[in-house]
């Protein structure tokens, strides 16, 4: 019977906590400012921004904020939507940017899980610009001589001269270069097992969530923009393996399957994913 790939295991497994998660510097709290002119609504439009700061220092005093506040959070929505109209403000800006405005819990709850997401980076990598830097299978699949860092690769001279490919033209050359790649299979270790294949699909899941929360702490205005190339190629390969490496026993299909249904990767494959469920459902070595 087939077990995973140990070499493998050891890649991709997630690490576990091995620094301080303590804070080095407190986030100051933002200015109060006179925005809309009536005092409640700027008062509630900064207790807001307090609260998204994410800093735990200064949460539990949003809170108590918030409960001295005379104005409904509905009405401070309201009058601030009425204020950026009257300024020139499109109106779907207006909506975008008053969406969640009148529901402070949601907003301190996504406050206190972005903490917890902080906090975690913190212990494991000890700060936040160590998280950005590459980790091992990075620099591995870096010392692969298939390696591409060359965004124009595969692109023709005229369309170097023109600066742009169009939409056909890029799943083309997308195609080419995985084909090209293979995978990394040259340098990294290569799945055993359906398990293999799903623990090294979560932890590249796990690390572009630790680079967008690394990211949004170091004031990066979008977060982590996205992995490189070279991560989704190994992505594409090993969504092909869920197809054809069989089960090693009914419990880990089962597992698996699971899995799948969780992680909305179905959505962009063909049929739905579905010929991953029919290898799962299918004949197991057990």
């Amino acid at each position: 019977m087939r077990t995973d790939n140990n070499e493998h295991k050891a890649l991709f497994t997630i690490p576990t906590a091995a620094h301080s998660s303590a804070l080095a510097n407190i986030k100051p709290l933002p200015e109060q400012r006179r925005i809309t002119g009536h005092k409640q609504t700027d008062a509630y439009l900064w207790v807001l921004e307090v609260i998204r700061l994410n800093e735990p220092a200064h949460l539990g005093a949003a809170e108590a904020a918030l409960e001295k506040i005379e104005i409904s959070p509905k009405e401070a929505k309201k009058r601030y939507a009425h204020y950026l109209l009257a300024n020139g403000g499109d109106p779907f800006q207006v909506a975008f940017s008053t969406i969640g405005m009148d529901n402070p819990a949601s907003s301190i709850q996504i406050a206190r899980e972005n903490i917890k997401k902080a906090a975690d980076v913190r212990a494991i990598f000890g700060s936040y610009e160590a998280a950005m830097d590459d980790v091992e299978a990075e620099r591995v699949i870096k010392s692969s001589p298939k390696f591409i860092n060359d965004y124009r690769w595969g692109w023709t001279q005229a369309e170097k001269k023109a600066g742009s490919i169009n939409g056909g033209r890029i799943n083309e050359i997308d195609d080419q270069r995985r084909a090209f790649v293979d995978g990394y299979r040259d340098v990294l270790p290569e799945p055993h097992t359906l398990s293999d294949v799903v623990r090294e699909l979560i932890y590249w899941d796990w690390l572009y969530w630790v680079r967008n929360t690394a990211g949004n702490e170091l004031e990066h205005e979008y977060g982590y923009s996205g992995h490189h190339k070279s991560v989704h190629d190994r992505e594409r390969y090993l969504e092909k393996l869920l197809v054809t490496i069989k089960p090693v026993t009914r419990a880990e299909a089962v597992e698996v399957c699971r899995w799948f249904m969780k992680s909305e990767k179905s959505e962009y494959m063909d049929d739905d994913g579905a010929a991953v469920i029919l290898n799962l459902v299918g004949e197991c070595e057990e």
